[in-house]
């Protein structure tokens, strides 16, 4: 769903936004059509693709025929900002919305809110489905729109679930920067019934050779493992940064900029955060939530040097000990941690400070692959090389 998402509509009813686009459809956005080029528009629907259903709806007018898109309705609610790449005429926007409306027997602010809302329902199943896999709570979460036509879904989406919304600086371009910094990346899938240390390593280092033979920097890998004791499978998503990504930029966030964005991170005043560690890389951030009647909490937040909040922890504890005595004291972290119910064995949540990386092993739920899985992320590092752990015990 973008901004040239076309609407669907049947029996007086908005039913879809997409995936259809005005682009592909070789059809004019209507919003940025002229007043004159809209005259006497009526609204039709067709079919723009020999496999689509025949429902999308657009504007024969004087002009010709024009789409009716997320970036008409965006523009019809004076939801773009002013300089956006998305943003038209308003009054344009409304005389394009104007005959839909029609169609659909209401106003032109309602019509343009029932297109958005069902082209962001879609985008709003596909974050909320994110918050709960990476464990992100809504109050903090932020909504980052790219692409030319992020204008078009990213303010509704924040207006109708109440959270910030921000475009990407220069979004407009953000499709071949994201190209040119794209990383590397290569997923091993296995399923292994009751898969062993060995065998959960075996898929690691496979998922890292691959990316490593495309041309990544070995030093730069970083490799998530998931084992989903349900289905038996063990996956490894290896990533590895592009030479472009690696270079140094000129600009670094100051101790002013990294505290002000954990503060606003944790919803808190930069008064009550303080600094629990550090690597060169990242400063690790934290404060504590008092609740009556249930335990304290104490969220976490990693950023790194550019001022940009990497890791989002709840809840969790912090530790900081070398590569050399990292072993030992990783079991005594986890063994503390694991949890134990009628589901079985949990070991907690753990992420690595090495170096300039973060190591993810939160996929991992038995404690003894876990440590496994951090040994040999400490392989071949200095043993007086500092290591932070942070651990989340898992509800």
């Amino acid at each position: 769903v973008g901004g040239g998402s076309m609407v669907r509509i049947d029996g007086g009813k908005v039913v879809g936004v997409g995936p259809r686009s005005a682009h592909i459809a070789g059809l004019p956005y209507a919003c940025f059509a002229s007043a004159e080029d809209l005259r006497d528009a009526k609204v039709t629907t067709i079919r723009p693709m020999a496999d689509d259903p025949a429902d999308y709806a657009v504007l024969d007018a004087a002009g010709g025929r024009f789409a009716i898109t997320m970036t008409c309705a965006a523009n019809a609610l004076g939801r773009v900002p002013e300089g956006d790449f998305a943003r038209c005429d308003q009054e344009v926007a409304r005389a394009a919305l104007a005959p839909l409306a029609a169609a659909l027997g209401t106003d032109v602010a309602t019509a343009a809110t029932k297109l958005l809302d069902a082209g962001t329902d879609q985008v709003r199943s596909v974050v909320e489905t994110m918050m709960r896999d990476y464990r992100l709570e809504k109050d903090t979460a932020v909504l980052v729109g790219g692409g030319g036509g992020a204008a078009s879904v990213t303010p509704h989406l924040a207006a109708v679930t109440g959270q910030e919304g921000r475009i990407a600086r220069h979004n407009e371009v953000i499709s071949p920067i994201g190209v040119a910094l794209a990383l590397i990346r290569e997923q091993v899938e296995r399923i292994i019934p009751g898969a062993g240390q060995e065998q959960i390593l075996a898929v690691r280092a496979e998922a890292e050779a691959a990316v490593i033979a495309q041309g990544a920097a070995a030093d730069g890998v970083e490799v998530e493992v998931t084992v989903d004791p349900q289905t038996s499978t063990v996956r490894a998503v290896a990533t590895g940064a592009t030479e472009l990504r690696t270079q140094d930029r000129a600009h670094r966030a100051d101790e002013a900029d990294r505290l002000r964005a954990a503060a606003m991170s944790l919803r808190t005043d930069p008064a009550s955060v303080r600094v629990l560690a550090g690597t060169p890389a990242h400063t690790v951030y934290g404060t504590e939530v008092r609740r009556r009647f249930r335990a304290d909490r104490h969220p976490v937040r990693v950023v790194d040097a550019d001022g940009v909040v990497r890791l989002h922890a709840p809840d969790a504890r912090v530790e900081t000990t070398t590569v050399g005595r990292a072993p030992e004291v990783l079991a005594g972290l986890v063994k503390e941690a694991t949890s134990y119910g009628d589901g079985g064995v949990r070991a907690p949540a753990l992420r690595l400070l090495l170096g300039s990386r973060i190591a993810d092993l939160s996929g991992v739920l038995d404690p003894d692959p876990l440590l496994a899985l951090a040994r040999s992320e400490l392989r071949s590092r200095a043993a007086d090389e500092p290591v932070v752990a942070v651990v989340e015990v898992r509800s």
